[in-house]
């Protein structure tokens, strides 16, 4: 899914009923290609403007934005001096394009953040009131489009327009006419090549609309062709009428039902859809469904990688652990022709190469076929030798059994830990939790030497209320979790974890009072949210006593072992899912 020219028009009306006349209050750099504007009109609203080539687009976000990169841009000084403290006058977009103009007017007079929205060439764009390019999130010189210059002090040139008809314009003979032109192409494509502003999404919704079909047969009747152009009016006539139906469309999967798309209209074509409040709304639904739209994808990849090389490591190591393990029957084996060898001693020939015994004299199972075990000699060893050699053969496998069950159960906690510390990445939701993983690692050894001057504060646990005032505490990484478990935890409250999984550990500050049911299901959908099953839509979440919990020695902070747990299935639910109230730290 892209952003469209109908799309922008509906985030243009949304943007502009909700933002301007507020007054921009912070401005932050999520990653490298991406904006974020905090902008008060009347309450906070968090602007996300990105133009990344995996996730371009513009946002309004319900969770607060944070910092994803070190360093600001240039452009984001200059937004810092010219945007922040200003006010959002107006959001404009130019007839069918992918483009949204934010205009600001602060202390420094009015400058224009120029949001170009089209894929792989998305663009944010600061001009001045001259119209003169102050910086942008990508500069382009000469040498990589001579049309359009994106340098500081050139002119700022709109993109070169497109060379179709206007929706609104075409009629039923110039679109058979067009359509007819390009018989190799399947229709919505066609359309998409006729029509300027036509997106395949909306080319698909209008002949559908018209056909009650998506691919109907070539060639049309002259009745499609009418049809087809009084759909386009339909849709194309939503930015005058701003008659926005925004709505979410759904295709059946393993799972249930999956967030597919998203229109500022209704999707008539799917099959499951419904409608949803507001485009931003509508986009965050399917971008959340497929896991787009991440401020902190770099930051969070990069960890991610080296979680995932270190278990690598780990997991081969344990590998050739295991096979290097020696199972007692080998070792009893060994012992157990070493010692026939000394006891036969007496019968074997200078020379001989084998000696044949009878397992039944050493109390060990008969054999099948002629029943004897034989026992390969060196001849040029006297049987004593030849018992000592297996003796220390003996030895040293039972050497490695004494070594290796240990280092096998030291690499499966590094394993786990590691575990652990993937799922803290792929839930962290601010900059600061990611640094704090990331100065984890340093400690752990899977990192050089921690630049401490560029560390972000550690974050500290969540703190919540229940809807009966019982304070929980959530701990979001392993640091969290062992502070949570360790210094905050008593003897009497209640401790929380998903079962067999990586995840939070949850405690419910009891203070001597009764734990409710309703408290105990809120604690067990946090200890779900913030886990490894958080997708699922039932998890099972293991509680116990405080005093019930313990660290497991020798393994990384945050990892313990519990008994007398109970369990509890619940939906998994973040805070801001189930009425808690945050308690400030």
């Amino acid at each position: 899914m892209y952003y469209d020219s109908l799309t922008l028009a509906a985030l243009r009306d949304e943007l502009a009923d909700r933002l301007v006349g507020g007054r921009v209050q912070r401005v932050l750099r999520p990653s490298p290609l991406a904006i974020g504007l905090e902008v008060y009109a009347g309450e906070r609203h968090q602007l996300l403007l990105s133009a990344e080539a995996q996730s371009p687009g513009i946002l309004l976000t319900e969770a607060k934005l944070r910092r994803g990169v070190e360093s600001p841009s240039p452009l984001q000084f200059l937004l810092l001096k010219h945007v922040r403290g200003a006010r959002l006058e107006a959001v404009e977009q130019p007839p069918l394009e992918r483009i949204l103009r934010l205009r600001f007017h602060g202390e420094h007079g009015v400058v224009t953040l120029v949001c170009e929205i089209m894929g792989r060439l998305s663009n944010l764009i600061l001009v001045d009131a001259a119209a003169e390019i102050m910086d942008a999130a990508k500069r382009v010189p000469a040498s990589m489009n001579r049309y359009r210059v994106i340098l500081p002090r050139a002119p700022y040139v709109p993109p070169p327009p497109q060379e179709k008809e206007h929706p609104l314009l075409l009629t039923p003979n110039l679109l058979r006419q067009t359509i007819e032109a390009e018989a190799d192409q399947p229709l919505w494509r066609r359309l998409v090549q006729a029509a300027a502003g036509v997106s395949p999404l909306a080319a698909k919704e209008v002949i559908y609309r018209a056909t009650g079909e998506l691919a109907p047969q070539m060639p049309l009747p002259d009745a499609s062709y009418a049809a087809i152009v009084v759909a386009l009016g339909e849709l194309f006539r939503l930015p005058e009428s701003h008659a926005w139906r925004p709505c979410v469309a759904y295709e059946e999967d393993s799972d249930g039902l999956l967030a597919v798309a998203y229109a500022p209209y209704t999707l008539t074509q799917y099959e499951h859809r419904e409608p949803v409040p507001s485009i931003s709304g509508a986009i965050r639904l399917v971008t959340e469904a497929q896991g787009r739209f991440d401020a902190y994808a770099r930051a969070r990849g990069r960890l991610l990688g080296i979680v995932q090389e270190q278990l690598d490591r780990q997991r081969a190591r344990l590998a050739s652990l295991q096979a290097s393990c020696p199972p007692e029957t080998e070792i009893a084996e060994l012992q157990f022709r070493a010692t026939a060898i000394l006891s036969m001693a007496w019968a074997i020939q200078p020379g001989q190469e084998e000696l044949a015994v009878n397992p039944a004299d050493y109390g060990r199972p008969a054999l099948d076929g002629d029943g004897l075990v034989h026992i390969p000699l060196d001849p040029s060893l006297t049987p004593a030798e030849n018992a000592q050699r297996l003796f220390r053969d003996r030895d040293k496998l039972k050497a490695a059994a004494e070594r290796v069950p240990p280092l096998i159960e030291e690499t499966k906690l590094e394993i786990a830990y590691l575990e652990q510390v993937g799922v803290e990445i792929s839930l962290a939701e601010e900059r600061s939790q990611l640094d704090a993983i990331e100065g984890a690692l340093h400690d752990a050894g899977y990192l050089g030497a921690r630049d401490k001057t560029r560390a972000s504060p550690p974050a500290e646990p969540l703190r919540l209320r229940s809807v009966d005032g019982a304070l929980i505490l959530v701990g979001r990484n392993s640091r969290q979790n062992d502070e949570v478990t360790f210094r905050l935890g008593d003897p009497e409250d209640i401790w929380l974890h998903a079962h067999a999984v990586p995840g939070a550990h949850v405690i419910v500050k009891r203070a001597g009072a009764a734990l409710s049911d309703r408290t105990l299901l809120q604690a067990a959908q946090l200890a779900a949210y913030y886990s490894a099953a958080r997708d699922q839509a039932r998890v099972q979440v293991d509680y116990t006593e405080w005093r019930h919990v313990r660290r497991i020695r020798g393994a990384r902070p945050g990892m313990v072992t519990y008994t007398h747990e109970e369990t509890v299935v619940v939906t998994p639910s973040a805070a801001s899912e189930s009425g808690y109230d945050a308690v400030e730290d």
